[in-house]
């Protein structure tokens, strides 16, 4: 539960920290992102200015691109990536470092709510403006997480259309299973490291 209210609440420093700082661009790490698959590996070689610990094994990296002025967030599993431990990662900060990622857009799920009452404990004021949301039958939620990864919840509409979240179930909706819910969500590009290593400049 801890580990879900931490999580929670990175996600919504991590919206309003893309709106308000300039540095942050929409753009992509790389030019050639366009050019390949969703999906693909892409390459590059930046300085990590910040290694923030997302709730073991995740950490969320801001990396700079000075030459191009402007930097970019990251998302990294350690369990991914054998070679590298918080140690060896917090060293590395205000150092140059090459490395792999995928993009891709996900569902970020923000807010669950049965009968106009959040199952999370979240006041409306504390939503983003903007969010989507999807209503149906939530499903997916039978047991509580156990452990360090997120399950896999579903909340499908009328229209036989669902949508998948990555989620930390807890005992609120555990009880909401099978039932209509309201799921408020934002489709955010995910980041994510699969190798990196210090380089030299």
């Amino acid at each position: 539960m801890k580990l879900h209210v931490l999580l929670l609440s990175i996600g919504f420093a991590f919206l309003n920290s893309c709106g308000g700082q300039e540095k942050q661009t929409q753009q992509p790490a790389s030019t050639e992102k366009q050019e390949i698959k969703e999906g693909d590996a892409l390459r590059e070689f930046g300085l990590l200015k910040s290694a923030d610990d997302s709730g073991y094994p995740f950490y969320t990296v801001e990396i700079e691109f000075p030459e191009r002025k402007f930097s970019e967030v990251f998302t990294l599993n350690l369990e991914e990536i054998p070679d590298v431990d918080p140690g060896i990662l917090a060293g590395w900060v205000g150092k140059y470092v090459s490395f792999e990622y995928t993009s891709e857009v996900i569902n970020a799920l923000l807010d669950v709510r049965k009968n106009g009452k959040s199952l999370l404990g979240v006041k409306p004021s504390e939503l983003p403006e903007g969010l989507k949301k999807i209503s149906g039958t939530l499903s997916g939620a039978t047991n509580v997480t156990e452990g360090d990864l997120p399950s896999l919840l579903r909340i499908h509409d009328p229209e036989d259309q669902s949508l998948e979240f990555e989620f930390f179930i807890t005992p609120e909706l555990v009880e909401a299973e099978g039932t209509l819910v309201v799921g408020f969500y934002d489709q955010r590009t995910n980041n994510r490291i699969t190798t990196i290593k210090m380089a030299k400049k």
